[in-house]
Parts: structure tokens; sequence; C-alpha cells
């Protein structure tokens, strides 16, 4: 299900390392060749508060943040974008891009932290404030794919988690993108090309 807007809210998720940045970037320059204006945001971030916020949540500062702690930052984060930068793009008939959103939560908060899913949703709820995506592009790579990516990258305070974290993440995320409406799941070990066509075409199908 879809928004009341005139606007189109389109959504990439995917583990670390699985390009949802990239893809994101490519899909704007692709509408916007086309007359679209898209807005481009990231979770967490996308806001001066979600700037803050982001730095909490991914540099080590030598905090100890508890799962609900962590959740619940990311709410602040996703909260403050929804009402301060998606809805009002969306009610001007504009697309916006997210670099992840809500499902994301599910996945790493929810399956990988161990919170109740049902808690994770519910807070999500009141985050969004009515706000869903039109569209959702999972980005799929597995485990050792992803190790792959990142070696050699210093890795942000989520990165550093175990293999069975992000088993427990990539597991939820199918789950999660079986179970929605308007989702698609690529193959991101394909080239960045192959992937980016593969968007477009999707795209032409749900939505403009």
């Amino acid at each position: 299900m879809g928004n009341n807007f005139s606007g189109n809210l389109i959504v990439f998720e995917g583990l670390d390392g699985s390009g949802t940045t990239t893809q994101s970037g490519l899909l704007a320059e692709y509408l916007e060749e086309r007359g679209h204006t898209v807005l481009e945001v990231e979770e967490p971030g996308g806001t001066l508060l979600g700037r803050k916020v982001r730095d909490l949540l991914l540099e080590d500062h030598g905090i100890d943040i508890e799962p609900l702690s962590e959740l619940f930052l990311y709410e602040v984060s996703r909260s403050q974008l929804v009402r301060e930068k998606i809805i009002p793009e969306l009610e001007r008939g504009r697309v916006v891009i997210s670099d992840r959103f809500a499902v994301s939560s599910v996945a790493y908060q929810g399956y990988g932290r161990g919170i109740p899913i049902d808690v994770v949703k519910e807070l999500n709820d009141v985050a969004l404030n009515g706000v869903e995506p039109d569209l959702t592009f999972f980005l799929d790579i597995d485990l050792a794919e992803r190790a792959k990516r990142s070696s050699g990258q210093k890795p942000d305070r989520i990165e550093k988690e175990a293999r069975e974290f992000y088993d427990r993440v990539r597991q939820g995320y199918l789950k999660e993108i079986r179970s929605m409406e308007s989702a698609v799941s690529i193959d991101g070990s394909l080239s960045k090309e192959e992937i980016s066509d593969l968007v477009v075409s999707e795209l032409k199908e749900f939505l403009l």
C-alpha cells in the first residue's frame, strides 16, 4: 500500500555494502533527466537532527548503546525526516528516494538485535505518521559478498557486528520483503549497471 500523496516515495534496502546508496543516486539521475524533481535522503540522517543522530549511531564514541535505545535513536531520525522533508516533498508531487527506511529497523533492530518485531513495527508506525513507500527495492547479497565488499574498509559501529548478526538481519529482510505488496528483490551481486536497468524496468511497471 502506498501513500495518498501526489508524489512517490521509493526506498532502497539491503545489507551494508549491498549498493543502496549507489542505486539511489543512479535512479535519481535517471528520473531527473526525465524531468522529475527528486529529493534524495538517507537513514539515519537527512536532516540536521538526523545527521547528529547518525553520528551517535554509527561512529564509535565509546558509548554502549542498548538495543532499545538504538531503535529509539533510529526512530528519532526517521520521525524528523518524515515530517521535515518527506511529507512536504510528496505533497508537492515530487519523487523522494530514501537510502533505507522503516523496514531496515525491523531487520536490524528486530531480527538482528532481538527486539520483538511487533514493538519495532509499532514504533515505526508512530515515526512514519502514515507515510509508506510506494515501492521498495531490496538489494540482496549473501554474507560472503558482503565480507568481500567491506574488506579493507573501516567499519562503522554496526558494521563491526559478527557474521551471525548479519545472517539474522538478512533472513529478516527476506521474510519482510516477501510479505510486502510493493517490494522487489534484486540480486545485489549483479553489476551496478545491471541492477540499475532492473530497477528502471520495475519502476516503469509499478509507478510513474
